[in-house]
């Protein structure tokens, strides 16, 4: 064996992959349980794979690798999403037609992944822009168009001026195009929809977009994505009478008499407005209403309206935007409409009226309540323009416990003046270390005022007078263990003030037994007080308090008051149905899928246009509408379909008269809505898939790509899935049973990658220099696969002598005059020797620890883990061979701690096969194998070598050790978060606290964040 050389090695073994693709095919007719595993197809860009696309291919081949040696029939293909902007804008440019250029993109993809020794069935191979692939895209449209479920309208669309088309909301980001960053403008077309809305709840046994999320191993931040994209609320609408003002009437504050706003709250006629809230339980809160600047009420009304010119001009700058720019905008604008009043139907106050891009009028009603108290853009829009803002919730820490104590309490928050600082206290006994406020008892008979005085007083020897309430109360629950038991706490923050700094009285032994006084400055506070309430208090008192957007208890709202949300939410929605002026009412902010793009580089939609007929499918049999060649690609508005006389030259198929086709193509994914689909049955002309095949091999099991896709291509793939499911095409409505994504590669310096930065990693690069191998383990060995990990060259030259080293021992260790491990010198002497040497206890127990220790972390694409833990390996038998390696010195004492057997070197070379594929081959070929090393079982592990143990757990909260428990070894997450949150010394710290997460270190930690 000579000197390690990848180049040589990997060309080698992609040839032999090349002659045997049946290695890596599915099979059919198998009876073994399949295995689905998929990447997210990829666009073939004329730059090639980058290091990102490497990341994601080299984690699903892994995968696949090690599912086909457990035994699974896996099916790992891929294909091309070829159509889309960038190959027409680069025929644009250059006058090359995009079929031209997406070939030549493919052909170079198609080398590079060979080139990574991808275990791809390329026998599967789909391309969207092909007509055999987009015919089923078509007869798929055309089967939502005979389900009603595509259909065409006028609408409000977003436009790229430059790209010259129509944008979905979701491709136009901070009012951008996503392609070419233009800015995007708003315009009235006709334009072809998709009735994803249809889908959003269950539909018959179909789940529904949203429950179906709850049956799916996808990360909860996918899920939180798609739930708020669809944006379903429940909530109440009703309605509020408009009053005309009068100029002495124009003061926020101006309230009417209550029987008169009741006769007013069962509007006449026209002058009302409907606004749609999911918090009536904050309704007393109210202090302005919002209008969008579409609303009906600015036409309708307008001869009310003082300052008509005023509201016009704002309402044209509003059409410039675009609703994600309206929604997401960090400045708040709007104006009051002067001249009109709305009243508040619960307590008849007159309130003021505004029109403000920040409501949407194609959600709820286009008008909304205004409470800044408990809403953020409420409270921001509240405190630029000076409006009154009223706490109607009382926020509510911790959980209520049965038979908890209750007791009415104060908090003082006192300042010295001196030097600005705070007085805090500082906890002794089992709440050792804890900062908090004062806190104190109110006695039967005894003023918030008073009690606030002599708490201080007896807690810390200060005396103080009285300053003013901090706010509206707060209530706790929460665990107090000296008392041993849980409380619940209605507590009055107040500001009192030091009679005299320098004077402090004596204080009792118990209460310097519980507490010591401590002072802090403003940001000493803020990072040594645990408690959110005390930082509510601290907020407070500097003028930092926010929105409290949380349920609680109802106060300062009349009858309702001391309710909790819940239950003011539902009774004050029956007053509102008995009034008959509202009623429940549940809205989504999802919209329907708008599908058709003004450019020629995608699939043609199937519908003609008849003067006699109207509207005609194309017929089945016509299928597939073919792209014409005699197209001109610079954008004008128009697709260019409209102007290709080939293309145009078609009669209607209902009555045989001149007709013309439509002229837009599909957005690009509607072609990666189904594709996945496609490769149960790639070479079907009958249908798009059998219902044999697509019953044996979908759903997809495991399907790896970008974060980026989840409110478009994921949220598409699943509508189109349960469609198809709804219609009787599939048993499945899922169709990603577990889902994970690859996190951003970017540049050394932690930026993001850009050819204008020069900071771009070419893979080719990278290959070329150290070899696949050494690529594919250092992008996993980066750090967990989701997260964002920054490039580093010393990292990939470490892993690259990594290798070198395993084939460097190797080579070592089957010394000898020929290539099979038979032929070494002695060998023979030492097989037949009754005192032979087996593997030693120290490395069969290691060896079987990372056989299990992989195998797990495998399964749960623990990437980074497992190749640190071969590494382990491989260092401990580096380190057995100080003792000589047989055979160079066959002394039974020395051979016995060194030598390994031909059957673990096996296990070894096959658990380290998946990551490093072409080592793998050769080093098994080395050993006198001549079939290939992914046609072996995977290795299992002897228990007995790897008995449990017992391990010592730290609890940390919020970084400070807080308790530390004996468990097992092995033991699971969710045991451990149990025995962690359940342990005494941890609740106290966590009672009146919400667990924002909880990070688990097997064998180390669990780290608790509050």
């Amino acid at each position: 064996m000579d000197k390690y050389n990848p180049k040589e090695i990997e060309k080698k073994w992609q040839d032999f992959w090349a002659k045997n693709p049946d290695n890596f095919s599915a099979k059919d007719e198998s009876g073994q349980e399949k295995a689905f595993i998929l990447d997210m197809f990829p666009y073939p860009s004329g730059t090639g794979l980058h290091v990102g696309h490497v990341e994601g291919y080299t984690a699903s081949d892994i995968y696949s690798r090690y599912k086909r040696m457990n035994g699974k029939n896996v099916l790992h293909p891929i294909g091309w999403d070829a159509f889309g902007l960038p190959a027409e804008n680069y025929a644009i440019k250059t006058g090359v037609h995009p079929k031209i250029t997406t070939q030549e993109a493919v052909e170079t993809f198609t080398h590079q992944m060979n080139a990574m020794g991808f275990s791809y069935d390329w026998s599967r191979e789909v391309n969207s822009s092909l007509p055999e692939y987009y015919k089923w895209t078509q007869w798929l449209f055309l089967l939502f168009y005979k389900n009603g479920l595509a259909y065409k309208k006028k609408a409000k669309v977003n436009w790229c001026p430059k790209c010259q088309t129509v944008l979905a909301n979701e491709q136009a980001e901070n009012g951008k195009c996503e392609r070419c960053e233009s800015e995007v403008i708003q315009k009235d077309l006709e334009q072809w929809f998709f009735k994803i809305t249809d889908f959003v709840e269950d539909n018959g046994e179909t789940s529904g977009l949203l429950s179906g999320l709850e049956k799916i191993d996808w990360p909860n931040s996918t899920k939180s994505l798609q739930k708020n994209w669809i944006g379903k609320s429940e909530g109440a609408q009703f309605k509020m009478s408009i009053v005309i003002a009068s100029e002495a009437k124009q003061s926020r504050d101006v309230e009417i008499n209550t029987e008169i706003a009741t006769s007013l709250s069962a509007p006449r006629n026209d002058m009302y407005i409907e606004v749609y809230t999911t918090r009536i339980d904050t309704v007393f809160g109210m202090t302005y209403a919002v209008v969008a600047p579409e609303h009906s009420v600015i036409k309708e009304q307008r001869s009310m309206i003082k300052n008509i010119e005023e509201i016009d001009a704002y309402v044209e700058d509003s059409k410039k935007k675009t609703d994600l720019d309206r929604m997401e905008a960090k400045v708040k604008t709007g104006v009051e409409i002067k001249g009109m009043k709305v009243i508040n139907p619960f307590n008849g106050e007159a309130l003021p009226l505004f029109v403000a891009d920040y409501v949407l009028s194609q959600y709820g009603t286009g008008a909304v309540m205004a409470v800044p108290a408990h809403d953020e853009r409420d409270f921001e829009f509240a405190k630029k323009y000076d409006l009154p803002i009223k706490e109607v919730i009382m926020p509510i820490f911790g959980e209520p416990h049965e038979g908890a104590v209750k007791r009415e309490t104060v908090s003082p928050l006192i300042q010295r003046k001196s030097d600005g600082k705070f007085l805090f206290l500082k906890m002794k006994g089992e709440l050792n270390g804890v900062i908090t406020t004062i806190i104190g008892g109110i006695e039967e008979g005894e003023s918030i005022e008073s009690a606030a005085v002599r708490e201080t007083l007896e807690e810390t020897g200060y005396e103080t007078k009285f300053i003013g309430k901090l706010g509206e109360k707060l209530e706790s629950h929460f665990y107090a263990p000296h008392k041993k038991e849980w409380r619940e706490r209605i507590d009055q923050s107040v500001v009192l003030e030091l009679i005299n700094e320098n004077e402090i009285q004596e204080i009792s032994n118990k209460e310097k037994d519980l507490q010591e006084i401590i002072w802090l400055t403003e940001n000493e506070s803020y990072k040594k007080l645990i408690y959110e309430s005390d930082i509510i208090r601290m907020n407070r008192f500097l003028g930092k308090e926010t929105a409290h957007t949380d349920d609680g208890r109802v106060i300062n709202s009349r009858e309702y008051s001391n309710l909790t949300s819940a239950e003011a939410r539902e009774k004050l929605t029956a007053w509102l149905e008995e009034k008959k002026i509202g009623q429940r009412k549940i809205n989504y902010k999802l919209r329907d899928w708008l599908v058709s793009r003004q450019r020629y580089w995608g699939a043609p939609i199937p519908i003609i246009y008849c003067e006699k007929c109207g509207e005609v499918a194309v017929p089945e049999k016509d299928l597939p509408v073919v792209l014409p060649d005699d197209v001109d690609f610079k954008p004008t508005g128009e697709s260019p379909l409209k102007y290709s006389k080939k293309f145009q030259e078609v009669r209607c198929p209902k009555c045989g008269g001149e007709a013309k086709r439509e002229s837009d193509t599909m957005d690009t994914f509607v072609c990666s809505s189904w594709y996945y689909l496609r490769y149960s049955d790639p070479k079907n002309e009958k249908e798009f898939a059998s219902k044999e095949k697509l019953e044996k091999w979908l759903p997809v099991d495991l399907y790896v790509g970008g974060a980026e896709h989840s409110v478009l291509h994921l949220l598409y793939a699943r509508f189109f899935t349960k469609v198809l499911h709804n219609l009787g095409y599939l048993n499945f409505d899922e169709p990603f049973l577990k889902l994970r994504h690859q996190g951003t590669i970017l540049a050394e310096d932690g930026t993001k990658m850009s050819k204008s930065k020069g900071n771009v990693v070419n893979p080719d690069d990278v290959v070329a220099q150290f070899g696949a191998d050494a690529l594919r383990i250092f992008e996993m060995f980066m750090g967990p696969l989701e997260d964002a990990k920054p490039w580093q060259t010393k990292g990939i030259v470490g892993v690259s002598r990594f290798l070198e080293r395993v084939y460097e021992h190797f080579k070592r260790n089957k010394k000898g005059l020929g290539d099979s491990w038979d032929e070494w010198c002695d060998f023979e002497k030492w097989k037949n020797n009754p005192e032979k040497g087996d593997t030693s206890i120290e490395i069969k127990t290691i060896l079987n620890k990372t056989i299990k220790g992989v195998s797990g972390d495998i399964e749960n694409l623990k990437f980074n883990t497992a190749i640190s833990k071969l590494m382990i390996l491989f260092n401990t038998i580096y380190k057995a061979e100080t003792n000589k390696q047989f055979p160079r010195d066959i002394r039974l004492e020395s051979s016995l701690s060194t030598f390994i057997t031909i059957d673990d070197y096996k296990k070894i070379i096959i658990i380290l096969s998946p990551f490093a594929p072409h080592l793998a081959e050769e080093l098994w070929e080395k050993l006198g194998n001549s079939e290939s090393i992914f046609l072996q079982k995977w290795p299992a592990y002897d228990p007995e070598l790897i008995k449990d143990e017992e391990i010592e757990l730290i609890v940390q909260i919020n970084g400070k050790v807080r308790d530390k428990i004996v468990v097992s070894a092995d033991i699971s997450e969710e045991e451990a978060k149990k025995l962690a949150t359940e342990s005494e010394k941890v609740k106290i710290h966590i009672a009146e606290k919400e667990i924002k997460k909880v990070i688990f270190v097997k064998g180390r930690l669990i780290s608790i964040v509050i």
